[in-house]
């Protein structure tokens, strides 16, 4: 099972030297909040998979709200204009982190995670985020989606 979300198109405007914002003034546009409809998604499917040992909810994110490092992108006159990861004007990747507790992005997390609490045993169902800022290609989806199906057949014992 598996999501896209695309949100924030800073990049592709820097570059063709679009202007945003009411006044049509801005190099940047404050990020969205789109991406919160994916956590409903998430916990649907988690209800669904309660009982099952792993959890293979992808969740593929693109565009200038989820950048994971600081980038350079050019503008038509040739200059660079600097998009910080870091920045709470900008990216929202931290709106999804939660339904990953945190684990590392761009990483298969299909396999849930024990952990023990006061002598009981919790159990938690992480979705695999991978995140860029640039559009998804079908080939870098695949091998990923694969990879995902692969471990969850493992787990479920069929291989």
């Amino acid at each position: 099972m598996c999501e896209a979300k695309h949100q924030g198109r800073d990049i592709e405007n820097i570059k063709k030297g679009v202007l945003v914002g009411k006044k049509k003034n801005q190099e940047l546009m404050a990020a969205g909040n789109a991406i919160e409809r994916s956590h409903k998604n998430i916990n649907e499917i988690r209800n669904i998979m309660i009982d099952e040992r792993h959890f293979p909810y992808i969740l593929f994110l693109q565009g200038s709200n989820f950048l994971t490092e600081t980038i350079a992108v050019k503008r038509p006159d040739g200059t660079e204009a600097i998009l910080k990861y870091d920045s709470g004007a900008l990216n929202r990747i931290d709106r999804l982190t939660s339904a990953n507790f945190s684990l590392p992005i761009n990483k298969n997390n299909c396999e849930n995670i024990f952990i023990s609490i006061d002598g009981q045993s919790v159990m938690l169902q992480a979705v695999s985020i991978y995140t860029k800022p640039t559009e998804w290609k079908s080939e870098e989806i695949l091998p990923i989606m694969s990879e995902v199906s692969h471990t969850s057949l493992k787990i479920i014992g069929v291989i």
